[in-house]
């Protein structure tokens, strides 16, 4: 009887888990690999290795920072492994996703160095603070807080060389 229920509880941990951040998990594989279909397969990938690992969950957000982290290396893998063109659906898709307003911002973003385009994401889309940030790349605060400025410096010339006007 306390197996099953073991079982029970661990089936309804990971509903909650996928019903709260397959969306978050999804975003930030999409911001990644610009792919739809791509960012699908790695939403179930982050979650086997959930289901695999999910003894070492220690606090609600432990597992926020797990998914996060097993998302971004989950997603650069994938990258190694597949390099193919983005396609205008999926540039739409990543438009609709970040809830961005204007595609040329997204089409900057986009195009931003992925360590660049990470920090920006989880920063100002996903709204997770600098220190944590921090902990989820395995990086100082002081090197995602410089991310960020040189972000930032390289969207505003790309925006700056397509004449954007916020």
């Amino acid at each position: 009887m306390a197996i099953i229920m073991e079982l029970f509880s661990a089936d309804n941990f990971i509903e909650e888990t996928v019903n709260k951040y397959s969306d978050t998990i999804y975003r930030i594989a999409l911001n990644i690999t610009h792919s739809k279909q791509d960012s699908f397969d790695i939403c179930q990938e982050v979650f086997i290795r959930l289901i695999q690992n999910i003894s070492q969950i220690k606090s609600e957000n432990h597992l926020k920072s797990w998914l996060i982290r097993v998302t971004i290396n989950c997603s650069k893998t994938y990258m190694r492994k597949k390099s193919k063109l983005v396609s205008l659906e999926d540039i739409n898709e990543l438009t609709y996703i970040q809830e961005y307003k204007d595609l040329t911002l997204a089409n900057a973003v986009s195009r931003l160095p992925e360590k660049y385009s990470t920090v920006i994401y989880l920063h100002y889309y996903e709204d997770i603070k600098v220190n944590d940030i921090a902990k989820i790349l395995k990086i100082s605060p002081s090197a995602v807080k410089l991310r960020l400025k040189r972000g930032r410096e390289k969207l505003k010339n790309i925006l700056e060389k397509e004449n954007y006007n916020a």
